[in-house]
């Protein structure tokens, strides 16, 4: 009896079973390049729109990393909001040979983009990638439990905690920081149990979490393949006849007239009030806060917030994480709105503090990072008290990005740039 059911399961059956296993792989690997070369066709329409497919799947992403004319820009709130300046519509027709590919909405802090990354993996190889941090986030002493979750993709999450282009010291301890939103990282059992695994120094931990990674390999492809099927009906739901719109001959653009023209324009639309805000922003929230919060900080504050906030460690991950899957980042930093800080109560001094931590950590891994630390007391640099760019800022991050693309941009920081001036 026992030989003939080893008979039967290794058998004809077996056989049956393994080649309708393998009949559905070649379908799905047939059904994924076609999608592929549906995002081919479409990456360059989709690169300046801003929806959730975008940043909540890794399709999208690592089509534009496939793109040699398309430089992704992880970022936050400031990639959202219209500006005349944006970099997507400054570089739409592709005046310098290139536009950016936008990624991000709110809350989208450094340990967010480090699970995008891992999303990506060896796609990122020899690629350039911005990374534009906000000085808010900086500014957080303590951390609500949930504080990742606004962001929250099963995708990119179960893509970090599994991934094997990352080393397990840098898996280790972004989960650690995950942790802190312990409902977001619990959402998905598997992806519960092998980061809690993950972040123990137990070996026994240690030798469950190598045990999971197959499963946790098995669900990243059952992510993907849902992220396929999304952006394929993404695509079939926006057509477009629209092309690339490369000009025949790229030429570099006139910086210092272009910010000459967005400054004139900047100081009409923020003509209301003495920081610099933009004019319908101070109207609908910041004439009553801004004077209630005269003096309500000092040096001494300021300083602990950037002592105990963990978004240094955040993106001290991202840049270690960026380095091992052989990215090529560029970090840039709004700077602070300084006149408003100094009215609140805190000097140029204590926030020069900021920049001057950023540069470090960038330092550390040989990545050029521009924090316009000397446009901290501009007026018109950015719009209200959460840094997001005005006209003005826009042209000298536009122009920082330019000079990314086309290699004149080392490890360095702006004190060796030449930015427009007007």
């Amino acid at each position: 009896m026992l030989a003939t059911t080893r008979r039967w399961l290794l058998g004809p059956h077996l056989t049956a079973a393994l080649m309708v296993v393998g009949m559905l792989l070649a379908a799905l690997v047939a059904g994924t390049a076609r999608v592929r070369g549906l995002e081919s066709d479409a990456i360059h329409t989709m690169a300046p729109a801003m929806f959730d497919l975008k940043y909540q799947g890794s399709e999208l992403q690592a089509e534009a990393f496939r793109q040699p004319d398309l430089l992704v820009v992880y970022g936050s709130s400031e990639l959202e909001m219209p500006n005349p300046y944006h970099a997507s519509v400054v570089f739409a027709d592709y005046p310098t040979g290139f536009t950016v590919f936008p990624v991000g909405r709110g809350s989208t802090t450094t340990l967010v983009m480090l699970q995008d990354a891992a999303a990506v993996g060896d796609g990122l190889r020899g690629k350039k990638v911005v990374i534009s941090v906000s000085p808010p986030w900086f500014l957080l002493h303590d951390r609500t439990p949930e504080f990742y979750a606004p962001n929250y993709s099963p995708l990119h999450l179960n893509a970090l905690v599994f991934s094997t282009d990352l080393s397990f010291s840098t898996k280790q301890a972004a989960v650690r920081q995950l942790l802190q939103s312990p409902k977001m990282v619990h959402q998905d059992t598997l992806i519960g149990f092998a980061a809690d695994r993950l972040a123990s120094d137990s070996w026994t931990d240690m030798l469950l979490y190598d045990a999971v990674v197959p499963l946790g390999k098995l669900e990243h492809l059952v992510l993907q393949t849902q992220d396929v099927w999304e952006t394929y009906r993404y695509i079939q739901s926006h057509p477009s006849n629209a092309s690339r719109s490369a000009s025949a001959v790229t030429s570099p653009i006139d910086w210092s007239a272009m910010l000459q023209q967005a400054d004139a324009e900047q100081q009409i639309a923020s003509n209301n009030n003495a920081f610099g805000f933009d004019n319908d922003v101070w109207s609908q929230k910041y004439y009553k806060l801004v004077p209630e919060r005269q003096g309500q900080m000092n040096d001494a504050f300021f300083a602990d917030n950037l002592q105990h906030t963990a978004e240094f460690t955040d993106l001290d991950l991202l840049l270690r994480g960026l380095r091992e899957l052989g990215a090529q980042p560029l970090v840039l930093s709004q700077p602070m709105p300084g006149k408003y800080f100094d009215y609140v109560g805190v000097s140029p001094r204590a926030r020069a503090d900021y920049y001057s931590r950023l540069s470090t950590i960038g330092s550390q891994y040989g990545v050029p990072v521009v924090t316009f630390a000397d446009h901290d007391e501009d007026t018109y640099f950015v719009t209200d008290p959460n840094s997001h760019l005005s006209r003005e800022g826009w042209v000298y991050y536009d122009a920082v990005l330019d000079a990314f693309m086309h290699d004149g941009l080392g490890p360095t920081t702006e004190s060796s740039l030449q930015l427009p001036t007007r």
